[in-house]
């Protein structure tokens, strides 16, 4: 982890130069630095697809070209250590509690992605305790020089915690499937960003459907309440199949796009990913001047 010491003498360096700031702030100075792009992916509801989709995703972004995490936020479960294949020895909550440094909590997932286990015990409950903060922005702000992307596997629903990891977030994708309660469910989610001024782009991605016109059939529904109820404009970012071969995928913990990249639903992956990549070209000079850490910061506990 040579970058990973490099990057801690430049941050170490920047903080000795601004001790007078009571914000731990990592600016995005052109030439030497860059700030990952981070997206959140979440659902109104569990059993969407959402992990499963997270992980592939992830890969897709990764076989790309890019230097790529999986950061799973839904504390109390972790499934992305198990639906991956990881092996898993740390968690998050051991930078805190066990002094762990980042290299310790890095985990080799698939294809090269990196993976940080959010725990599933109570220790990893009292994670975001006031006292632990300076070292919460430390370890996040670190890890947005380290990739290109950070994917959040948030929880579901409409939690404060869900919800403070999205509005962190510079985009965030929310799962769907053709279940009506699901299509409820991830509008209830956009109109509780809505209500929050989230100025990040929301994406859609419509999961288990028959065929690319139901798959734009359940954006056309969203996107029509979120512009007549809601005056909020959200994107449509793609589908994924109704395929036998996830569940195959998950028993056998390896991910379809692994196992299969010439599969129709993988290339439905690659085709997203390669999207993301596209506009993230574009959107390069919008990035946010506040760090991904001291955001999070400000919203568990305030400016």
């Amino acid at each position: 982890m040579d970058q990973a010491k490099k990057l801690r003498e430049i941050m170490e360096n920047k903080k000795n130069l601004s001790k007078n700031n009571k914000n731990i702030e990592i600016e995005n100075i052109e030439g030497e630095v860059k700030k990952a792009k981070v997206l959140s992916v979440s659902s109104g509801k569990g059993g969407v697809g959402k992990t499963n989709f997270s992980i592939n995703y992830s890969i897709a972004l990764r076989e790309l070209g890019n230097k790529v995490l999986i950061l799973d936020a839904d504390i109390g479960l972790s499934n992305v250590e198990i639906l991956s294949g990881a092996d898993i020895k740390y968690n998050i909550s051991d930078l805190i509690f066990s002094n762990k440094k980042i290299e310790d909590v890095l985990s080799e997932g698939p294809k090269g992605v990196k993976i940080i286990s959010g725990g599933s015990g109570l220790k990893e409950l009292a994670l975001f305790d006031k006292a632990n903060f300076p070292k919460i922005i430390s370890f996040l702000n670190e890890l947005q020089l380290l990739f290109d992307y950070i994917i959040i596997d948030t929880g579901a629903g409409i939690s404060s915690s869900v919800i403070d990891f999205i509005l962190a977030s510079d985009e965030v994708i929310i799962i769907s499937t053709p279940d009506p309660t699901s299509v409820m469910d991830a509008y209830v989610l956009i109109k509780s960003l809505s209500i929050k001024n989230y100025s990040g782009q929301i994406n859609v991605v419509s999961n288990f459907v028959r065929n690319s016109a139901e798959g734009f059939h359940i954006f056309n529904k969203l996107d029509n309440a979120a512009k007549e109820f809601l005056k909020f404009k959200i994107n449509y970012l793609g589908y994924m199949l109704e395929d036998k071969l996830v569940n195959t995928s998950v028993r056998n913990q390896l991910p379809f796009i692994v196992s299969n990249p010439n599969r129709k639903i993988s290339k439905q992956i690659f085709h997203m990913a390669n999207t993301t990549i596209q506009e993230n070209e574009f959107k390069k000079e919008q990035l946010e001047s506040k760090s991904f850490g001291q955001r999070i910061i400000n919203l568990f506990f305030g400016e």
